[in-house]
């Protein structure tokens, strides 16, 4: 049996930190869920939200994990 889809919230923001995109991503985990973020590309910075947890800040080729 598959593990069933969460849904993430994926912020883009320019570089005064305004939010400019904003999108819905289904995947099963959270590595699933960066590696869709990362394909759909994004500008200067992203953060990627399950809920109230923040997940990952995706800065253009790099991220930084959330403890």
């Amino acid at each position: 049996m598959s593990s069933p889809l969460k849904e993430y919230r994926v912020y883009c923001f320019d570089a005064r930190m305004k939010i400019v995109t904003s999108d819905f991503i289904k995947a099963a985990s959270d590595e699933d869920a960066i590696a869709m973020a990362h394909a759909r590309g994004f500008g200067t910075q992203c953060e990627l939200w399950e809920q109230r947890r923040l997940v990952a800040t995706l800065v253009q080729e790099e991220e930084r994990r959330q403890a």
